[in-house]
């Protein structure tokens, strides 16, 4: 009586370590010379085959050359600005430290700034949409002015100043 899908097959030490020949020998043989004939005529057409010889690209040099890439130049340009941008204000402090460089007092302009919005948004001049534009416009105006004036703040405080012809945008800012 048989048991279970697969046929019994004796164990190989069993016969003497000889496997007794079924009647399926023949037709496997048939299958698999089937199966070799087919795979050697289909080689050819396969073309991804992982025996088939792929020329390896040379490797890169990891030393720059002349050739870059557009894109290569650009994202160069980005990183070292990016990196001179983050480096400017140390060296800028530095060079205050040591005496070589007096800075703006971009403080003072920025308070002048927020009080000329302020002051423009109470009145109805500007729209509140439109106030950080003019703030930053007054901020720009005092600077140029501080530049022009030959580094000085005397252009705030003289008749005829900022703080003259504007007396709400000085108001409570120390000026130096």
């Amino acid at each position: 009586r048989r048991r279970g899908f697969f046929p019994r097959v004796p164990h190989p030490g069993a016969a003497g370590g000889r496997v007794p020949p079924s009647k399926s020998q023949p037709a496997t043989q048939k299958m698999l010379a089937l199966a070799l004939v087919s795979a050697v005529a289909l080689a050819p057409a396969v073309q991804h085959s992982p025996l088939a010889f792929r020329p390896v690209a040379p490797a890169r040099s990891p030393i720059p050359t002349a050739e870059l890439r557009l894109d290569q130049k650009i994202a160069g340009t980005v990183a070292g600005g990016a990196v001179l941008g983050n480096l400017l204000f140390p060296f800028l402090i530095v060079l205050n430290k040591l005496g070589l460089y007096d800075p703006p007092p971009l403080n003072t302009f920025t308070y002048i700034a927020n009080n000329a919005m302020d002051a423009a948004r109470a009145s109805g001049e500007v729209s509140k949409w439109l106030a950080t534009k003019y703030s930053q416009d007054v901020w720009s105006d005092l600077l140029s002015q501080y530049y022009s004036e030959g580094s000085s703040t005397d252009f705030l405080t003289r008749a005829g100043g900022v703080c003259d012809l504007h007396a709400a945008w000085c108001d409570g800012v120390i000026i130096p």
